[in-house]
């Protein structure tokens, strides 16, 4: 099911943790990975070339002294990654995988993506900062950008508060494979994507011998949703109000029966698989509750499927995987389903060095 895995590396130490992931899902699958580093001019310890290299009012342009000496500070910025990244490449074969490694220049987001679409991967590994709202739009993140575009699932974790933030982690101190995931919080709804969300953490469970627990939260804008009941005074002062009520419980009871009907029968078939499963229905808003019950549980994975939104609609509409995947206690897998393969023109790729 799993058998490529692209993964976002760097020297941070949410770098580091998204490699730990990857080891971890890659063990558990036997799944082959590639490590892509993206270069980028923001990075911690890359050169820059800012407005203090330019000449005076007569001489406006870039000296070439400076051009050289830039050139020079991002070969060996350049150099440097490059080592890192081999350093990386070794310590997972240690662990006896099967890897690769690819440095590459440009948006962090779009590189990766291209990496799995050229790759055919089944998975993105990526780290989340935390962004969310407004600062996520002025700022930019990677993990927003690549669940709105891989072309594959996506597995967004969170650094560990006790690591640095920046800098070149010791590899031999901290990168180990984490402990296979016990508990698997799945957010269902009716949706296609929802259902392959399920059979994602089904296998994941029969893997790992890991708890299953179905959640389904009844939002306002659920469809087949029972409409609630508006009254003006006249109405609510008459005789029928009582008979409203009463038809309106006995429609908002059949609906919550029918989901803990349906997800019942996803618990005797994931039951039947020799997985322990139980179920929950809830009230409230889908993204918040997720996160709820994923912290109260002390869920080791959320699983879930993407509704597809675009950024705009995202951002005018709310998006539950984004919601989830910023805030979640835990690592966040959204489901997705690969595109239909097309015949594409080939293309030269900005690539700096492939191992």
């Amino acid at each position: 099911m799993i058998g490529r895995i692209v993964v976002g590396v760097d020297s941070s130490a949410l770098g580091l943790k998204a490699l730990q992931k990857a080891i971890s899902f890659a063990q558990s699958c036997d799944a082959e990975l590639k490590l892509v580093h993206v270069l980028t001019e923001r990075d911690p310890g890359a050169p820059q070339l800012t407005g203090g290299y330019l000449g005076g009012p007569l001489y406006p342009s870039i000296s070439t002294t400076v051009i050289a000496s830039y050139q020079t500070a991002w070969n060996q910025f350049v150099t440097h990654s490059q080592s890192l990244l081999d350093q990386q490449i070794s310590a997972v074969k240690e662990n006896g995988i099967q890897v690769s490694g690819v440095l590459l220049y440009g948006n962090p987001g779009e590189k990766l993506c291209e990496a799995a679409e050229t790759w055919n991967a089944d998975l993105m590994i990526v780290g989340s900062r935390g962004l969310a709202g407004i600062s996520e739009l002025l700022i930019g993140s990677v993990s927003n950008y690549v669940l709105h575009h891989a072309p594959c699932s996506v597995l967004v974790v969170h650094a560990d508060k006790q690591l640095p933030d920046h800098g070149d982690i010791s590899l031999r101190d901290n990168l180990t494979a984490e402990g296979p995931p016990k508990r698997i919080l799945v957010a269902l709804d009716k949706s296609d994507m929802a259902k392959k969300a399920m059979k994602v953490a089904i296998a994941l469970a029969k893997t790992h011998q890991a708890d299953i627990r179905l959640l389904h939260i009844i939002d306002d804008d659920e469809p087949g949703l029972p409409p609630k009941l508006i009254f003006s005074d006249s109405q609510y002062i008459s005789q029928h109000s009582e008979l409203l009520f009463a038809e309106y419980q006995q429609e908002w009871n059949k609906f919550v029966n029918g989901w803990w009907q349906c997800l019942q029968r996803y618990i005797d078939d994931i039951e039947a698989e020799g997985i322990e499963a139980i179920c929950d229905v809830m009230q409230g808003r889908t993204g918040q509750r997720i996160c709820e019950v994923a912290e109260d549980w002390s869920a080791d994975l959320i699983v879930m499927g993407s509704r597809g939104f675009s950024r705009l609609q995202e951002l005018l509409v709310g998006s539950v995987s984004y919601y989830v995947s910023h805030r979640a206690s835990c690592a966040v897998l959204v489901t997705r389903s690969k595109p239909a393969k097309t015949q594409q023109p080939q293309t030269a790729r900005q690539m700096v060095y492939t191992a």
